[in-house]
């Protein structure tokens, strides 16, 4: 335990997110499951709400709550990889560079998220947008199992046969429900691919971000391309496209060829590798760094839409990453009401990532973010993706999961944290 007065308190309480400054009573640091249990059951005894922390990466901060008693998983990231049930079972603050090499070992892989220092817990959870998508959907649509230690201190398992709304509402609730301390997941055979950044100038975005629209509205499964827009100091000014096609990579070199001849890279870096080389394409995002998303779902991504992109990066104090991910391949042919995910309906997802290090530009940086998104609004379908999400798009999560989505989850919360213990997160209040 790590109290206010420990000296490695200040470190304890840190997040992703510079702007994040919250005091806990009290972080926890359990090493198995019954040490879970024994925090949730003190926290109940000491009246104290809990927050959960697996990679610590959210963007929101969630993992660290005022005045609660956090459970920080990171002592608690063991990996059990079954080659031959292919399939993987990791602890709650396991991160995907401790998942994904132990797979890799044997061929094999899960969709996970594009940085290898995001935990696993929070990227599941909430969703799962990755280079595997198109061929297997998000990493959500590939868990098989959770164990999870509810408010009153049991551990339950969920599951396809156990506890059936619980795991429904796992798949896209967030951690409302739950510390999750142990997660399975489905394996797929992954091979050598092709895959690797390439790099245009900012002026050719409009004619590349079109040509990867037209390319992806056709692409097979195992095409997965992704677009990012960038002025800052961090990023520089640059657009680029990442490319993951798991297949023969002369086969790929040909399907990618609309996003050669649309503008000529200013580097090229696509290149035949293996999935944990694909995983570190975009290096890492610093702890630390102040920042802020605001992001949307979309229907469809017209011409106006991309020129939309180019007005909002023109301005020499603008600065910051629009990421536009299509919502490609398996992931998109999954039911809506199949998990509680809320972003099936949506053909893409479009979001303004501002990163910087200044406090007093807070104010300017968080507009920034807001205005690009709520310019998004003639194409928008339901809200965005809370995975990226600073706040929600609307005044309640109502907005983002839809009426009967959320009914059925605030059921759910109702069933497993009537007193809303877990609500350092994304929220949603019991019916």
């Amino acid at each position: 335990m790590v109290l206010p007065e420990d000296l490695g308190y200040e470190a304890a309480r840190a997040t992703f997110n510079g702007m994040i400054d919250r005091r806990p009573e009290i972080v926890t640091r359990p090493l198995d499951i019954p040490d879970v249990v024994a925090a949730v059951e003190f926290a109940r005894e000491a009246v104290l709400p809990v927050s959960v922390r697996g990679g610590g990466h959210g963007v929101a901060g969630l993992c660290v709550g005022d005045g609660s008693l956090v459970v920080d998983l990171r002592l608690m990231r063991d990996v059990s990889v079954d080659p031959e049930a292919m399939t993987v079972v990791c602890g709650g603050g396991a991160l995907w560079e401790d998942l994904d090499p132990p797979c890799q070992r044997h061929g094999l892989a899960t969709p996970g998220g594009t940085f290898g220092d995001t935990g696993v817990a929070g990227l599941t959870l909430g969703g799962g947008v990755g280079h595997l998508m198109g061929l297997h959907g998000l990493t959500l649509d590939n868990l098989l199992a959770a164990t999870v230690v509810t408010a009153d201190g049991a551990v339950v398992r969920a599951s396809d046969d156990e506890n059936e709304e619980l795991f429904w509402a796992l798949r896209g609730g967030g951690g409302n429900f739950g510390v999750v301390v142990r997660f399975e997941f489905r394996l797929h055979p992954v091979d050598r691919l092709l895959g690797g950044l390439l790099f245009y100038r900012l002026d050719d975005l409009q004619a590349v971000v079109a040509a990867w629209r037209e390319l992806m509205k056709t692409a097979p499964d195992e095409l997965m391309c992704v677009v990012g827009l960038s002025r800052s100091a961090l990023a520089g000014e640059r657009a680029y496209v990442s490319v993951a096609y798991f297949g023969d990579p002369d086969e790929g070199r040909d399907m990618i060829s609309p996003l050669l001849s649309a503008a000529k890279p200013t580097v090229d870096a696509v290149r035949p590798m293996y999935y944990p080389e694909l995983q570190e394409i975009f290096g890492r995002l610093p702890f630390g760094l102040r920042n802020y998303w605001s992001g949307r779902f979309l229907r469809e991504l017209p011409d106006e839409a991309i020129a939309l992109a180019a007005e909002h990066l023109r301005p020499s104090d603008v600065s910051g990453t629009i990421l536009l991910e299509p919502m490609h391949g398996a992931s998109a042919r999954i039911a809506p009401d199949a998990t509680a995910f809320a972003g099936r309906e949506a053909a893409y997802n479009a979001t303004f990532i501002g990163f910087w290090q200044n406090p007093d530009e807070d104010a300017q940086r968080i507009a920034t973010a807001r205005t690009y998104s709520s310019a998004l609004a003639p194409w928008t379908v339901g809200g965005g993706y809370l995975n990226y999400a600073s706040e929600p798009a609307g005044e309640t999560l109502e907005t983002e999961y839809g009426a009967e989505r959320f009914a059925r989850l605030r059921a759910v919360k109702r069933t497993f944290d009537p007193a809303n213990t877990f609500r350092f997160n994304h929220n949603i209040p019991p019916a």
